[in-house]
């Protein structure tokens, strides 16, 4: 018998594995077309492009171009990365039941390791919570735009403050992962103290947390990253506490006391993004509670990237079609909380008339807070500068608002373009140009 040519051997397995593929997956595909039918992934046809930077320009033409050039570089990036996405997964037929496959044997092993580089690993913890870990890294020049735009702020007779959110992961309770496989709470507490240093006001919800005796695990879902919307409204009532003990403005903090509220509950509705990643074969999914004012309000709420300039009451704020339907791969019910990541949303409270506005800087974990405070505030604007493409600091010189807030969670301070390069829009976190 002659020999073989390596060639010939490896290109013979390769179709092997091919074909095998093809055919687990038309068994896949079969299966799901006798059991649950396959749904697309839905897309957003609403959004309308707003030209921000004529709105809001840059301070100089160095700036703009520096800008641009990023952002180029960020859509180029994010329109591949989501094209390879929808075909390696969302467009591959059974995708998600070969997922589950893959992940009921890494449970059978008892895997449960994630690399630091990897974009939203996931592991589970001994109390079946799901997180990340976050590497050590360099949170300088983070600190550094941030007490620059508190200067900014400062000159123009505007109150600042940074709010620090908490992650599942606690320092006191997780000895055995905190500062030994993750490190964002050790990288927030140097960005915090670096924000001390500098006299820049910050307020740690981390220590609040433990002073109110709450669990970290428990104030977020199991199956994500965000914490619970009932974890919001608790945040949002220390955020009017702030503004009435620190800086003399006439609300009431009580107004957002729990039992203010009603709560609807959708049970075993919410598969996170980490649940997503690892599927039903490794977790369970959350409940879902949608929270709803006793007392009547009136708000006037305006998304232009959305086309969305309404008035009614609070739920206004909420996009019911995140809700609406029990699908785990393909909804996101977090989404309903002020309608999610938007590059700007304007909430105006139309009884009240005092002129205060606060603006806020945030990330998605704070669209469960943001609303609530708005109940008892008459101006709120808040801006995600992930999506947000104008200039911060020309938005805060036309708009004039009395407090800034910058309020992101733990893990935010130590992610950037230089500790991931896959992360393109990370930097845009701290980019208050």
């Amino acid at each position: 018998m002659g020999k073989f040519k390596p060639a010939y051997i490896v290109s013979c397995m390769f179709v092997c594995i091919i074909v095998m593929f093809m055919i687990s997956a038309v068994g896949v595909y079969a299966a799901n077309k006798i059991g649950n039918k396959i749904n697309p992934p839905e897309e957003d046809t609403t959004k309308i492009k707003i030209d921000w930077e004529a709105l809001y320009p840059f301070e100089t033409e160095d700036v703009k171009e520096a800008v641009k050039r990023e952002t180029i570089i960020e859509k180029a990036y994010a329109y591949v990365k989501k094209k390879c996405e929808e075909y390696s997964s969302k467009k591959l037929i059974g995708y998600n039941n070969l997922v589950d496959c893959a992940k009921m044997y890494e449970e059978l092993i008892q895997w449960n390791m994630t690399s630091y580089y990897e974009y939203n690993g996931v592991i589970k913890l001994r109390d079946g919570y799901l997180t990340g870990f976050s590497s050590s890294v360099d949170v300088t020049e983070n600190a550094q735009s941030t007490i620059e735009l508190a200067e900014f702020c400062r000159e123009r007779g505007i109150e600042f403050f940074y709010a620090n959110l908490p992650t599942k992961i606690c320092v006191s309770e997780d000895k055995d992962i905190s500062g030994v496989l993750d490190f964002a709470n050790q990288n927030a507490d140097r960005f915090l103290a670096m924000l001390d240093d500098a006299g820049v006001k910050y307020y740690d919800f981390r220590k609040i947390l433990h002073e109110y005796g709450m669990n970290h695990h428990e104030a977020f879902y199991v199956t994500d990253h965000h914490w619970k919307a009932e974890t919001g409204l608790w945040a949002a009532r220390h955020i009017l506490k702030f503004l009435r003990d620190d800086y003399g403005w006439n609300v009431n903090p009580d107004v957002l006391n729990p039992d203010n509220f009603d709560y609807v509950v959708y049970p075993e509705w919410f598969l996170g993004s980490q649940g997503k990643k690892v599927t039903l074969a490794r977790t369970k999914p959350d409940d879902f509670t949608m929270i709803y004012p006793k007392f009547k309000t009136s708000l006037h709420y305006e998304i232009m990237s959305e086309g969305i300039n309404t008035n009614g009451d609070f739920t206004t704020t909420y996009n019911m079609e995140a809700v609406k339907s029990r699908d785990y791969y393909n909804k996101n019910p977090y989404a309903a909380y002020n309608h999610a990541d938007k590059p700007l949303i304007r909430i105006t409270n139309t009884p009240i008339n005092n002129g205060r506005k606060i603006l806020v800087i945030h990330d998605s974990v704070s669209n469960c807070m943001i609303p609530f405070v708005a109940i008892d505030v008459q101006y709120m604007y808040s801006i995600d500068l992930r999506h947000f493409e104008g200039s911060v600091k020309s938005f805060i010189t036309q708009e004039k608002p009395n407090v800034v807030m910058v309020i992101y969670y733990a893990t935010i301070p130590g992610r950037n373009a230089t500790a991931n390069l896959a992360r393109e829009t990370d930097k845009k976190f701290y980019d208050f140009r």
